[in-house]
This record gives C-alpha cells, structure tokens and sequence, in this order.
C-alpha cells in the first residue's frame, strides 16, 4: 500500500504502528514523521505514539518532550496525559503517575486500555487488591483483540507474581502481532518472569 498510495496519510499510521510492534522503532519513527507531513492534524497522536517508542527505549527526556509539544496543542488529551503518566511510572514516580491515572479515569472512565497503567501503579504500591480490581471485564474484552492491552494486562500479572495468568496474556499479545522483542527483553515490569522456561519459548515464537 505505501507504493500504490504513497501520499495517503492513513497507509502510513498502519505502517509506523507495524514496525512498532515489530521492534522495529527506527522505521516506525520515520513512518510517524511522514504521516504528519501528509496531515498536519495528526500531530497529537504522531507525539504521543513517537514518545512511547522514546519509552521503549528509555529515552525519557525525549518522550517528555514529544508530549509537552503536543500538550500546548491539547493539554487535556486524554492519551496525552496517559503517556505522561507512564512516563512517571518509568521514571519511578509512581505515586504522581497513579494520580494523573486516576484523574484520567475519572474524566473518562470507559477508556478500558488506560486501567492496566493503574493497575501497574498500584501494584508497585502494594495495594495489590487495587490492582487487581482495575483488570475489569471490559478491560479484559479489549485486551483480547488488542495486542498493546492483552501486554499491559500480562505485565500487571507478572507484577503480582501471577506467573501462570502473565503468559497467558503475554501469550495473547503475540498471538495477535506484538513482536516487540526488545520491549519484551527489556521492560522492567517483565524481570520476574525472564527466568522462565516459558519467556525463552515466547521469544523464540516471536523471532520465528
């Protein structure tokens, strides 16, 4: 599709978002800055999906700024806010990071892809029931067609030391295209479960 409709901006969301989760964050950045060439409008969601792959590779300064640019735009953007908080979160500010979550959540409170961050938080809190009460029904049907989610959800049970749930869900994601091998190897809500059989497996399927 890029070589028969190289100027349709939405064949090139389509393909930044396959390269990211392929790990492949390079191409998926020039993909992101072509994309908000052909549409200026799409500047919002370039920043907040070029700062997650900052996330991914641990370059906080620069996902901050992706989002701070995009934030004179919108500052109430709701997955503006979300991947501030992660960033938070990534940079142990955890307690600031559940509390952006948490108003983010009260303003919209369907927005099901956001509860497993809060759950991640207040896991690192220790407020384990918390935690585990935002893996809603809801939040569970989307993370079954959603790849991003069906993680989110397998990190927070790899927090908990849920192993058995972890995989499942981290299984879930592969299945439906995460091949984000780096992300994998390197988050540090997965460290607990890096020494099981079972993770060497997935990463074996993913490079297959």
């Amino acid at each position: 599709m890029r070589r028969e409709a190289p100027s349709e901006a939405v064949v090139h969301f389509v393909k930044a978002t396959l390269h990211r989760l392929d790990g492949e964050y390079e191409r998926a950045l020039r993909s992101y800055d072509r994309l908000v060439h052909l549409d200026p409008a799409s500047f919002v969601v370039v920043s907040y999906n070029r700062a997650l792959i900052f996330l991914y590779q641990g370059k906080f300064e620069e996902a901050q700024k992706e989002l701070d640019r995009a934030a004179s735009v919108e500052p109430n953007n709701p997955l503006l806010r979300t991947f501030r908080a992660l960033t938070m979160y990534y940079t142990r500010r955890v307690d600031d990071a559940a509390d952006l979550l948490r108003e983010v959540l009260t303003a919209h409170p369907n927005l099901n892809g956001v509860r497993p961050f809060l759950a991640m938080c207040l896991s690192r809190q220790g407020k384990h029931e918390e935690a585990m009460a935002e893996l809603t029904g809801a939040v569970r049907q989307n993370a079954e067609v959603d790849p991003d989610i069906a993680y989110a959800v397998g990190s927070v049970y790899a927090l908990e030391g849920n192993f058995d749930q972890a995989f499942e869900w981290l299984q879930r994601s592969v299945a439906l295209g995460n091949g984000n091998k780096p992300c994998f190897e390197s988050d540090p809500n997965l460290k607990s479960v890096r020494g099981d059989a079972r993770f060497a497996e997935l990463m074996k399927r993913i490079t297959r």
